[in-house]
């Protein structure tokens, strides 16, 4: 079972974080941070604001390097690809989707971005996970924000990542947004690691392991 009370599929998959800090400039965000995920994992990550969530994904995602400390994946299948960024997906309000393109580019572009194979209706399928499969073909920029959210999570998962890492992942959504981030997150916990930012409480329910990233403000 994982923390989160959904089946396991496979083993030996870990995340691992060994002191880390993050400085801009003359700025401290973090330092000493510790942590370590096995498959089955819900993380959650909470924090005021500006004490380094974001910040922390983005590194754990291979998008910041740290000012100091390693990140770590590790992964007892051979032919997995190496490093971070093909194994590890963010959705995060910051990282937006090409408004020019429907929705069908999108996710077509980011599959084939990753590496993955964007089969016969597989562009339905990963829009489904959303309940975007009937605006396949309409520009992303006509969408709401709570369809452009949508749209992230659903870009985020549809590789099926290793890691997925949520950084406040019901930003913007309803009700029926949020039924969709918890199943999002659950599918996840079944086949890999899930590390979600949020200081909302419903969304922290999604996991029993939670650190504060105040615990290691400079």
């Amino acid at each position: 079972m994982t923390d989160g009370g959904a089946a396991v599929t496979g083993a030996g998959l870990k995340l691992q974080a060994e002191d880390l800090g993050k400085r801009f400039g003359w700025r401290r965000v973090f330092r000493g941070l510790s942590l370590e995920a096995e498959r089955g994992s819900v993380l959650v990550v909470r924090g005021s604001n500006g004490s380094g969530k974001s910040t922390l994904l983005r590194i754990l995602a291979g998008l910041l390097r740290p000012t100091e400390g390693t990140v770590r994946l590790e992964t007892d299948v051979p032919e997995a690809p190496p490093g971070l960024r093909c194994r590890v997906a963010l959705a995060a309000p910051s990282i937006n989707p090409y408004a020019r393109l429907t929705l069908a580019e999108n996710i077509q572009f980011f599959l084939q971005a990753r590496g993955a194979s964007a089969e016969p209706g597989q562009a339905r399928r990963v829009a489904g996970l959303v309940g975007l499969e009937d605006r396949l073909h309409e520009p992303v920029g006509s969408f709401s924000s709570g369809m452009t959210q949508r749209v992230r999570l659903a870009l985020a998962a549809a590789a099926e990542p290793d890691v997925l890492l949520l950084d406040e992942p019901s930003h913007c959504l309803d009700e029926d947004g949020r039924r969709l981030v918890r199943e999002i997150v659950e599918r996840q916990a079944c086949r890999g690691i899930c590390v979600l930012a949020t200081n909302d409480e419903r969304e922290a329910e999604l996991g029993a392991r939670h650190i504060s990233m105040d615990d290691y403000r400079a």
